[in-house]
């Protein structure tokens, strides 16, 4: 006699597993579309953010693209055409290095500012003596040459 057990598993044959994984596809490709819509209307703003923040990330930017071109033609007219038409993707990655460099600024001037102190502001008065007679210096008395110092050198 052969016991028989019913187990409520998640059973998926190859047709559903092909559909969810197209599902999958269908759903990335959205969210991809989308992201790079939203990139694309704000990557403007963010190339002028880049520029305040600090502009000679856009500057090595634009320099190692000429560098590129003059060493590698190809590569560099294909680094032209993808900051063209990849700009949503490009300026982005220029605003978050700006970002990222700017922060490494700010630690470095903290650390340095932990290990030698911060400059104190102060303000400069003007000191005035309070005595109106200038001070003299005490008369030394001369001493007699037969001193008790004298003699130790004898």
């Amino acid at each position: 006699m052969t016991t028989f057990r019913k187990t409520s598993g998640f059973r998926m044959d190859g047709i559903t597993g092909v559909l969810l994984l197209i599902g999958f596809f269908v759903a990335m490709y959205f969210i991809v579309k989308y992201t790079l819509i939203a990139l694309a209307f704000v990557a403007p703003v963010l190339l002028i953010a880049t520029l305040i923040i600090d502009r000679s990330v856009v500057f090595n930017y634009l320099k190692w693209i000429g560098a590129t071109l003059k060493t590698n033609p190809l590569l560099g007219i294909g680094a032209i055409l993808f900051t063209i038409f990849g700009y949503a993707l490009v300026f982005p990655f220029l605003f978050a290095k700006a970002l990222l460099k700017k922060k490494f600024k700010q630690a470095h001037q903290q650390y340095e500012n932990e290990r030698q102190g911060e400059l104190i502001d102060f303000e400069e008065i003007q000191s005035r003596p309070k005595r109106e007679t200038p001070l003299e210096l005490p008369q030394l008395k001369k001493q007699a040459k037969g001193s008790d110092y004298e003699q130790l050198f004898d």
